[in-house]
């Protein structure tokens, strides 16, 4: 594995680890009855963390992993294609 491939990963794994938080955050600023302010502010954070996990995935990976993400998604859910039959 190149430095190059553990740095993406590396991005990638930070990026996840901080969205994560955020939202923890925020769901412990929901269960710990925080003030409003805190509380949105709070959602603000993990919004924004998600947001910027997204991107980062995006430029990581590339505009081929995005363009295919119908693909994906038929692949994770099992959906079928348009016109496909049903199987029994």
């Amino acid at each position: 594995m190149t430095f190059s491939k553990k740095l993406r990963i590396g991005l990638i794994v930070l990026a996840g680890s901080a969205t994560l938080l955020a939202w923890t955050g925020a769901g412990a600023a929901y269960f710990l009855d925080a003030p409003r302010a805190v509380f949105v502010v709070a959602l603000i954070a993990a919004a924004l963390a998600t947001e910027a996990l997204f991107w980062l995935t995006m430029f990581v990976l590339g505009w081929t992993a995005f363009a295919n993400r119908h693909w994906l998604v038929r692949l994770f859910t099992g959906a079928r294609k348009r016109g496909e039959a049903h199987q029994a």
